[in-house]
């Protein structure tokens, strides 16, 4: 048996997951890095499977051979003939008419496949008449199974990725195929950063012999603070709020403590709600209740920042008072079409933002659906409404991603506040987890 490694991008974490597997299994295994090869297509896949045509033709007869990309992790190492039984090629796709995923395959060194792969390769070479769409395009027409499909009571091979659930975390599964958009393997593409994480937390679980996605470190102890709220650092001008509910707390724990840490630093208020302050009689999720804790500390400072419990403070040694300098409110573009990402925000205490907030209060009390988040569009469009209405609301002086308020996709070392939105809620402890932890 053979497992074939052959990264595009270099993966430590994939490479020590494969290389485990390999010798656990006691397999041949073989490293092909591609990272310096062509990148386009189709000039990538020609490489890929030119590489497994070489590795068939230098195997034993009806030997298995294990191709998995930098975007594969083995998740339980067991042996290949479980799956390989009856079939020479195995091949799952992510959802019912999707094309297979590319990330794990299995074939059966016979004539019958090499040939097969002979004609995979000459449909990735060069026709500038007939240009392949993607690398899945190759298995057009090739038998495959549903990733749910069991064999022996096992998964073959799941898709995960950043905002999936991660099935294969509590079904019996052998592999995952690691990609942004699974269930549309003709657009695949994965965040290295979110893949390195996964694998590497995959591999220490593993070897510590701890559940998937547990976070020791973050669990409630005596130490925490276990009241419904708090305030640190009172008095100052600028206070930082944040607040979040208790289905939340996996992620928000961590935030709370990066928050705190930060405020500390910076010599600034930090006020933390960990449930919803049921003297304001609203029947709504938290997200709704922004607009209330912005005004109310607004009465004690000169500047409140709302941060999302989904947030991390990525530079501890930045300070806010340079990007308020010369504003009356403090707003960051958003990855979607909105105007601006209410995940954190930040006003002065002045009449027009006063009378806004008591118009966007009113706005939301009237509103027939609050029980989630995104009900009747969420509070981000509530807050761009009053925002617009209140004359506001200016393109020029939205800030950009970059600056601050910076998807997670997009955090650079130099990042200042990075927003953890659009994740499965385990990924995005598992993300946020990371980070904070290069700041320790």
């Amino acid at each position: 048996m053979i497992v074939l490694s052959h990264f595009r991008h270099r993966a430590a974490p994939s490479l020590a997951n494969h290389r485990h597997y390999a010798r656990v299994r006691g397999y041949r295994h073989e490293i092909i890095d591609a990272s310096e090869m062509p990148q386009a297509l189709p000039l990538r896949a020609l490489y890929r499977y030119e590489t497994l045509l070489n590795t068939l033709r230098r195997a034993d007869r009806n030997e298995l051979i294990l191709l998995l990309s930098e975007d594969a992790a083995i998740i339980e190492p067991i042996a290949l003939e479980q799956f390989m039984a009856d079939r020479d090629v195995l091949l799952v796709r992510a959802s019912t008419h999707a094309l297979p995923q590319i990330d794990v395959q299995i074939w059966r060194n016979t004539n019958a496949v090499r040939e097969t792969v002979l004609q995979i390769v000459k449909r990735c070479r060069i026709d500038f008449t007939d240009r392949l769409p993607s690398e899945a395009a190759v298995f057009a027409g090739f038998e495959s199974e549903h990733y749910m499909t069991l064999f022996n009571g096992m998964c073959p091979v799941m898709p995960t990725g950043y905002n999936y659930d991660p099935l294969w975390s509590r079904v019996p599964t052998f592999a995952i195929s690691i990609d942004d958009a699974p269930h549309s393997p003709e657009r695949k593409g994965t965040t290295p950063r979110f893949r390195d994480a996964l694998i590497a937390h995959i591999n220490h679980t593993r070897a510590a012999g701890l559940p998937m996605f547990s976070f020791p470190h973050y669990a409630a102890d005596s130490s925490n603070e276990t009241a419904d709220r708090s305030a640190y650092n009172p008095g100052k001008a600028l206070a930082v709020v944040t607040l979040y509910t208790p289905n939340i707390e996996s992620y928000a724990r961590i935030a709370e403590g990066n928050f705190r840490r930060y405020c500390e630093t910076q010599g600034y208020t930090f006020y933390v709600h960990r449930d919803i302050p049921r003297e304001i009689g609203l029947n709504a999720s938290g997200n709704w209740f922004k607009p209330w804790l912005l005004h109310g500390y607004l009465q004690h400072h000169e500047w409140v920042i709302w941060l999302d419990a989904d947030v991390l403070i990525a530079d501890q040694q930045q300070k806010l008072e340079p990007l308020l300098e010369g504003r009356d409110y403090l707003l960051a573009h958003d990855v979607g079409q909105w105007p601006f990402n209410s995940g954190v925000m930040g006003f002065r205490r002045t009449a027009r933002n006063d009378a806004m907030l008591q118009e966007l209060m009113a706005s939301i009390s009237a509103l027939p659906d609050k029980s989630r988040v995104y009900a009747s569009d969420g509070d981000q469009l509530q807050f761009i409404n009053a925002m617009r209405e209140s004359g506001a609301l200016q393109d020029e002086a939205i800030s950009d991603m970059v600056c601050f308020n910076t998807p997670w996709l997009f955090r650079r070392p130099d990042s200042f506040i990075v927003h953890y939105y659009g994740m499965w809620q385990s990924m995005r402890t598992l993300m946020m987890a990371h980070d904070n932890a290069l700041l320790a």
